[in-house]
């Protein structure tokens, strides 16, 4: 009998064993419909058949009735289709604009400034970064690149292996193109002051939030690559929000939530705009919700006046 104590009590483990059956895509299809989903059953087995079924429920979870599998009256294929393929256009435009963030910020002036502060192998040295790193920690992160940089097939890693035999390590200018978005918000996270402090500057950010931010935009495009949902989700990692005093924007007509995508796309507009002035971001979202007119944005923290808010002009 397995046991487990929790709070001076002992409570017994019931072993649980998974018994649902694997369903052909008419059966998923069936058993859909059976739960209240209207639907022609061939049309949602063809969609099936290229969509996961239990990638596509996740869809349809916000629309249950309390307690129950079943759907709530009126909830149509059509309905959640649309959600799914707005979704995978909303990942899609997300992506490009992290991509244009990742790159001006991190592999681009962060390399600038720790390069010019600490040299070429600034990474390289545990006393170069803020003394919150442990060595642990920076060891960790030493053994990341090393093992990202052993598994490029970039012609850069061969050329400098072959020219530079005594150096142990590469400059940080390449080993910043073998690593990741997540990676390289860390390496910001423990940047010394002196070169983390001046590029929050340049966006007019306090650091704090700057590290914030790159965090959540980080797991947010994370998300995004592995082609999970955006909409009516939570964020695992939530932003902080600039001060009022400083980013009154973030607070009228009211304050922005911090825990959901509508929060992302105000950090990610105030970012684009620093970062890449005149682009087409918020221009782009607002044609993509034009399209799916029907899609439920409450469930990703939009109030109804979204467009009223200033840091979106």
């Amino acid at each position: 009998m397995n046991m487990l104590q929790c709070g001076g009590f002992w409570f017994k483990i019931i072993n649980m064993h998974y018994t649902k059956p694997p369903l052909n895509f008419n059966q998923q299809a069936q058993l859909l419909i059976s739960r209240g989903l209207v639907a022609d059953e061939g049309e949602l087995e063809a969609f099936l058949s290229h969509v996961n079924y239990y990638r596509f429920t996740g869809y349809l979870y916000p629309f249950r009735l309390p307690n129950t599998n079943n759907y709530q009256p009126g909830t149509t294929f059509e309905q959640i289709q649309n959600i799914y393929l707005f979704d995978t256009e909303l990942r899609l435009l997300s992506l490009a604009s992290f991509e244009d963030i990742e790159i001006s910020l991190l592999r681009t002036q962060m390399v600038e400034k720790f390069t010019l502060a600490c040299g070429p192998f600034c990474y390289s040295d545990y006393n170069n970064f803020h003394p919150s790193l442990s060595a642990a920690n920076h060891q960790e992160i030493l053994n990341t690149i090393q093992h990202n940089i052993d598994r490029s097939n970039e012609e850069f890693v061969d050329l400098y292996r072959n020219k530079y035999t005594s150096e142990p390590h590469f400059p940080f200018w390449m080993a910043v193109e073998a690593i990741t978005f997540g990676q390289l918000s860390i390496i910001y996270r423990y940047l010394p002051s002196h070169v983390q402090v001046p590029m929050a500057k340049q966006l007019n950010l306090h650091s704090r939030d700057l590290v914030s931010w790159l965090h959540t935009l980080s797991t947010i495009r994370n998300i995004c690559a592995h082609h999970s949902r955006l909409w009516n989700r939570i964020l695992p990692v939530k932003p902080t929000i600039p001060l009022r005093k400083h980013h009154p924007e973030f607070y009228t007509p009211s304050r922005i939530s911090n825990d959901s995508y509508f929060v992302v796309l105000a950090i990610t507009k105030y970012l684009l705009d620093v970062i890449s002035p005149g682009n087409t971001f918020i221009v782009d979202f607002t044609t993509l919700v034009d399209n799916y007119p029907r899609i439920p944005l409450n469930r990703m923290g939009f109030p109804e006046n979204w467009q009223d808010f200033k840091i979106f002009h």
